[in-house]
């Protein structure tokens, strides 16, 4: 640490006199144990109920003068055992690089590996609950003035350095994106947000042939968010549209889309109860029309939506309903109560892997979050969620092989996460 600081220090001495900048360098350290009894998906009874425990750790050094402001956040992520004691293997990668720069008054170009997130999180996250977090390495214009934001969005994705065009893997994600968000007050406590996505990705045909080019299909999503909230009023809202087009890396055409709307009223300044419904459309064809009315997901946080037990982190090709209620409780400023319960469906009936028929009725979930912070830099959580079956469930899963359903146990998830994030250095500096 002592010679991170000398090398901050140094690099300050070097810099144009007359000009302010600052340097920031803190960190995370975020170990969690899980207990895994039928999380994602039910286990059968004859097997055993899953505990570990995982660290990410993060070092991050910030610098901002004026007209440029750049990060560099290193990261470790791990299960505790999962390398030798004495092992040399280098875990620790770059998370964030960047850097962004002032082109014009209330315009910034920002370059480089970063997180994007916009919204409530529905198509770009930084995906907070995973170990590992979510980034992408792009060029981002922003341009903000008088409350309306635009931000422009453009990557290009390959495996290694080439010389000529090659297959892009893997290739569920991306090669190329671009993608437009808009964001600007209407009247009277009403935002209004849009976004528009373009990805190419690698058109599977070519797999397993001599494949001499690239080619890319277009998928396309678009859509946005109508936001009500005025800290005057103790009720806010948010009604969520996204739909797609294009092609998919099947060759598919795209008719998805993804609905949702969520209401909360504060019953007092630390009481307050949400009802909300996600929709996200299903394929009762499966491939033979050649048309793919199930909403691929994007980049959004997972943990987020549809339950901590993520069931249906990636919705069925059916489709998906989710019915949730939820409840928080202040207790404080350093202890909060959050409760929410969930009742999951499918758009269509199906059949699984083995080719037995289940229902639309996917069971429910009960999720209990429990948060206290400990002081400025430290907080606990606690989380509980059980998850109730219907034989529908075990099917879609693929836990039934056959017209027998198995015996399960009661799917629950548990866990205890500590977010420790100190700030070791915090200075400003002015060059005279």
């Amino acid at each position: 640490m002592k010679k991170i600081l000398n090398i901050v220090f140094l690099l300050l001495l070097a810099l144009p006199y007359g000009k302010a900048q600052t340097v920031v360098i803190d960190g995370e350290i975020r170990p969690r144990v899980e207990y895994r009894d039928g999380y994602s998906k039910p286990i059968l009874t004859t097997r055993d109920p899953a505990v570990f425990s995982s660290q990410r750790t993060r070092l991050g050094v910030i610098f901002t003068s004026g007209v440029l402001t750049t990060q560099i956040t290193l990261q470790d992520a791990r299960v505790f055992g999962q390398f030798s004691n004495t092992s040399s293997d280098a875990t620790t990668g770059i998370y964030e690089a960047w850097a962004e720069m002032l082109l014009l008054p209330g315009g910034t170009l920002k370059v480089g590996r970063q997180t994007i997130k916009y919204d409530d999180n529905r198509l770009f996250s930084a995906s907070v609950w995973s170990i590992t977090g979510t980034t992408h390495d792009l060029a981002l214009f922003k341009y903000n003035i008088n409350d309306f934001q635009f931000h422009l969005g453009l990557a290009y994705n390959n495996n290694s350095e080439i010389s000529s065009e090659t297959f892009y893997t893997p290739i569920d994600k991306y090669r190329s994106m671009g993608y437009l968000w808009l964001s600007t007050p209407t009247y009277k406590g009403f935002t209004i947000t849009g976004m528009f996505v373009a990805e190419g990705v690698q058109d599977t045909a070519g797999v397993g042939t001599a494949y001499k080019k690239t080619d890319l299909n277009q998928a396309l999503t678009f859509g946005g968010n109508l936001k009500y909230a005025d800290k005057n009023v103790p009720f806010s809202a948010l009604a969520t549209a996204y739909f797609q087009r294009g092609k998919s890396s099947t060759g598919k055409t795209m008719e998805g889309k993804l609905l949702a709307i969520k209401a909360n009223y504060a019953i007092t300044s630390d009481f307050s109860v949400s009802l909300g419904t996600d929709y996200l459309s299903g394929d009762n064809n499966g491939t033979t029309d050649g048309v793919q009315t199930n909403f691929k997901k994007l980049y959004g946080a997972n943990h987020t939506f549809n339950g901590y037990m993520d069931y249906w982190n990636n919705p069925l090709t059916q489709g998906l309903l989710d019915y949730y209620g939820n409840a928080t409780y202040k207790f404080g400023k350093k202890l909060s109560l959050f409760g929410a319960y969930h009742i999951f469906n499918s758009e269509f009936t199906g059949k699984n892997k083995k080719n037995i028929e289940f229902g639309k009725n996917l069971g429910s979930e009960f999720d209990l979050l429990v948060t206290y912070k400990m002081n400025s830099w430290t907080t606990v959580q606690g989380g509980y969620s059980m998850y109730f079956n219907t034989n529908n469930t075990l099917i879609a899963k693929d836990i039934a092989t056959t017209s027998t359903i198995p015996d399960v146990r009661l799917p629950q998830f548990g866990y205890i996460m500590f977010t420790i994030k100190p700030s070791f250095l915090n200075t400003t500096t002015t060059n005279k």
